[in-house]
């Protein structure tokens, strides 16, 4: 269980290797995960999934055919039909990887796989439909700005400035757990403080 009470995650992909990545604090809740997609991504012409309830019924279905979302599903014991399936095996290695070297809590798993997703769709990975592109250029047709991700790196020790009294010290240590997108301006990342609750800070 994560800070935040997340204890799995829905991952969308494209053929291409653009990512969008949902925590959740339970499969019931993918519907509402693939409303956040549609907010923030944009609708999709068509969605491929495996078999699952939660993701053929309820509160999915209904917004598939709202939408106008073509669905399709993969053959049974056919996990391999299912591209995104690729796409969790490797954000799950690359996860692994940054949370070991940096010695990471492990309740903060779903704030670095939204920061690893992130940054994979920001890299020119070796699959032949980039063409040596980004994920993130070809599916919005802009070169990318990856001025976020060049400051700092994965729970990267910190100093922020939070506003004390006298003789208190402005100037308080912390780490870098992300990009903080729906908070402030451009730039504003979350930070874990000492008191173990992320803020979101620029400066």
């Amino acid at each position: 269980t994560s800070i935040h009470g997340h204890k799995c995650g829905q991952l969308f992909t494209t053929d291409f290797g653009y990512n969008k990545f949902v925590p959740m604090s339970n499969k019931s809740e993918a519907g509402y995960a693939l409303q956040e997609m549609i907010r923030e991504v944009g609708i999709p012409n068509h969605i491929h999934t495996d078999g699952a309830k939660e993701l053929t019924q309820g509160r999915w279905k209904d917004i598939c055919r709202d939408a106008n979302i073509h669905t399709t599903q993969t053959e049974r014991y056919s996990p391999w039909q299912n591209r995104t399936e690729i796409e969790i095996r490797e954000l799950k290695r690359h996860v692994r990887r940054f949370m070991a070297r940096t010695n990471t809590p492990g309740i903060l798993w779903d704030y670095c796989c939204q920061y690893t997703a992130e940054l994979r769709n920001y890299l020119a990975r070796p699959l032949p439909q980039l063409r040596g592109r980004t994920p993130h250029e070809i599916f919005t047709g802009n070169t990318p700005d990856i001025s976020e991700f060049l400051e700092f790196t994965w729970y990267e020790p910190v100093w922020y400035l939070e506003p004390s009294p006298f003789p208190q010290q402005v100037k308080k240590m912390a780490r870098w757990i992300g990009v903080a997108h729906r908070v402030g301006q451009a730039m504003c990342f979350w930070l874990l403080p000492a008191s173990g609750i992320p803020i979101a800070r620029t400066t």
